[in-house]
C-alpha cells in the first residue's frame, strides 16, 4: 500500500507526493510512528500535533498529514485535509483493511453501566463458545489475554489495530464501549456495528459538551452506523432514542417494551427475573445490574443466541473489578470498591445498600467536573443518609479544597454529616475505623484505575485495592 491508494479512499484538500515507499501504519502519536508511517498532526485540546512533526518523521513517517501549512521536508509526502480526526480513521481504516467488516462488532454508550454490560456481553459470548474481544475502561481482552489501553474508547488507529489482530486471531466478536468523547471525536468513525446499545443518560461531562442535548447527539452518533440499535425506554432519553431511530429494539423493567424483564426478585443475594418467560439468575444483587445484564442479554439475542443458551451462560458471569467489588477484611465490616463517578452511578449504589445497614462513603470529584455535578453528588450522598468522608480524587488543575466545598455545599443543603480528609489514604482508614460490624464502607471514584491525577494530567501511581489492604494491615498492628 502506497500513497496512491490511500489518495484515492479519504477526503483531502490537496497532496504532495514525494516518495512512493510502502505504507504499513498510521498514528496520531509521534512517539508511536513506525517505519512506514502516517503521521497525522492534529490539533487537540492540550497539544498542536503539528509541533511534533520533525519527531515524527526521525521515528520513520513517510507521509505527514497537516490542516495548515507547514514547511515540507524532501522525500515526505504531505497531504492536507480539512478535519485531521476524520483522515486519521479513514486512513487507519485503509491501512488495517477495514477490520470491522470481518468481524461481529457490538457497541455499547450510556453514563453509566457500559463497562459491566460490555462485559457481560464478552462473558456470555465466551461461554457460548464465541471468542471475543473487550475494549473499554478497564482496558482491551483479547480472547482473554490483557492489553493496557489510555482511554475508555482508544483512539481509531488504536481500535483498528486491536480489531486487525483480532482477525488474525479468527475471533468472531468484538465488544467496544463506546463514550462520548469518543463518538464527538470520531474515534469510531468506519467501524460497522452490527448491534448498538443505549443504556441510559444521566449528567456527565457538561465542561466538554456544555449541555444535555450535546450530549445526547454525541451518544446518538453510535447509531448511525449500526445495523440494530437497542434502547433502555424507562430512562427519559432511551425514549427520546426510540424517537429518533423507530426501528430500535426496546427494553425495560418498567415501560412496556419488547424486551421487559419481570418478576424481578433479589433471592439469597442474587437477582432473578424473567424474559420472554425464559427464567434468568444473574449473581449480583443490584437493580441497576439488571437493567445491564438485560441490554447484554438482547444484545446476544439479536446476534441470533437463543435466550435458554444465552440464561446458561450468564449464571457464571460474578461480576467486573471495580464494580461494586468487595474487599476481605476480619473487621466484619463491608469494603466495597466502585468506580462510581456521575451522581446517578453514586445514587445507584447507595440504593444497592440494604436499608438498615449504615453507609459511610469515601469519595472526591475530578476537577473537570462542574461545580454543578459536584454539589449534585454531596446532595445524593446526604438525601440517602451517607456519612461522607470528602477526600481527592483527581483534582488536575483545580484543587481539593474548590472540589470539596462543591461537595459539602451540595451535603449540607440536605443537613448531612461528613469530614473533610485531603490525603486519600488517611480518608480510607478513618471510614474503616469508625465502621461497625455489618456498616458499609463504599470507596467510590477511583476504581481500578492505577493512577491519581494530583497536578495537571500528571500521573501519580495509585491503586485504591492495594491502599486499602495496606490500611487494613496497619489497622492490625
Amino acid at each position: 500500500m502506497n500513497l496512491t491508494d490511500i489518495i484515492d479512499k479519504i477526503d483531502y484538500i490537496d497532496y504532495t507526493k514525494n516518495n512512493d515507499d510502502e505504507i504499513t501504519n498510521v498514528t496520531n502519536d509521534s512517539r508511536k510512528i513506525e517505519k512506514g508511517g502516517v503521521f497525522v498532526a492534529i490539533s487537540g485540546m492540550e497539544f498542536d500535533g503539528h509541533k511534533f512533526i520533525d519527531k515524527a518523521i526521525e521515528n520513520g513517517a513517510n507521509t505527514i498529514v497537516v490542516t495548515q501549512d507547514t514547511q515540507k521536508i524532501e522525500g515526505i509526502n504531505y497531504i492536507k485535509v480539512e478535519d485531521a480526526r476524520i483522515a486519521l480513521a479513514q486512513i487507519s481504516n485503509v491501512v488495517c483493511d477495514f477490520p470491522s467488516k470481518k468481524l461481529r462488532v457490538i457497541g455499547v454508550t450510556g453514563t453509566n453501566g457500559k463497562t459491566t454490560t460490555a462485559s457481560m456481553i464478552s462473558h456470555i459470548l465466551e461461554n457460548l463458545n464465541s471468542q471475543c474481544t473487550n475494549i473499554g475502561t478497564n482496558g482491551t481482552f483479547i480472547a482473554k489475554e490483557k492489553y493496557e489501553t489510555p482511554n475508555t474508547t482508544p483512539e481509531i488507529c488504536e481500535i483498528d489495530k486491536i480489531l486487525k489482530l483480532s482477525v488474525d486471531k479468527k475471533i468472531d466478536n468484538a465488544v467496544v464501549e463506546c463514550s462520548s468523547h469518543g463518538l464527538y471525536l470520531h474515534r469510531l468513525d468506519g467501524i460497522e456495528f452490527d448491534v448498538a446499545v443505549f443504556n441510559n443518560l444521566s449528567m456527565e461531562h457538561m465542561d466538554f459538551h456544555e449541555n444535555m442535548e450535546n450530549y445526547f447527539d454525541a451518544k446518538m452518533i453510535l447509531f448511525e452506523n449500526a445495523k440494530k440499535k437497542i434502547v433502555n425506554v424507562d430512562d427519559e432519553y432511551g425514549r427520546k432514542a426510540k424517537g429518533r431511530f423507530e426501528e430500535a429494539y426496546t427494553f425495560s423493567l418498567e415501560n412496556e417494551s419488547d424486551f421487559k424483564a419481570e418478576n424481578v426478585e433479589l433471592i439469597d443475594g442474587k437477582m432473578h427475573f424473567e424474559l420472554k418467560n425464559v427464567k434468568f439468575v444473574l449473581n449480583r444483587f443490584a437493580m441497576f445490574d439488571v437493567y445491564n445484564a438485560v441490554a447484554a442479554i438482547v444484545a446476544v439475542n439479536l446476534l441470533g443466541y437463543e435466550l435458554e443458551y444465552i440464561a446458561k451462560a450468564l449464571e457464571s458471569f460474578t461480576g467486573v473489578e471495580a464494580r461494586f467489588e468487595f474487599v476481605n477484611n476480619d473487621r466484619g465490616i463491608n469494603i466495597v470498591i466502585d468506580f462510581a463517578h456521575t451522581p446517578k452511578a453514586f445514587e445507584n449504589i447507595y440504593k444497592s445498600v440494604p436499608n438498615d445497614k449504615r453507609k459511610i462513603a469515601v469519595y472526591g470529584m475530578s476537577g473537570d467536573r462542574t461545580s454543578e455535578i459536584r454539589h449534585e453528588v454531596g446532595k445524593i450522598s446526604a438525601e440517602n443518609n451517607v456519612f461522607s468522608v470528602v477526600t481527592t480524587d483527581d483534582p488536575k488543575f483545580d484543587t481539593y479544597e474548590n472540589i470539596a466545598d462543591d461537595i459539602v455545599s451540595g451535603i449540607e443543603e440536605e443537613n448531612g454529616e461528613f469530614v473533610r480528609i485531603k490525603d486519600r489514604k488517611s480518608a480510607i482508614k478513618h471510614a474503616i475505623e469508625i465502621a461497625n460490624e455489618g456498616d458499609f464502607v463504599l470507596l467510590l471514584g477511583k476504581g481500578q484505575e492505577n493512577f491519581i491525577k494530583l497536578k495537571g494530567n500528571e500521573k501519580t501511581p495509585y491503586s485504591e485495592k492495594e491502599t486499602v489492604n495496606e490500611v487494613l494491615d496497619e489497622l492490625k498492628k
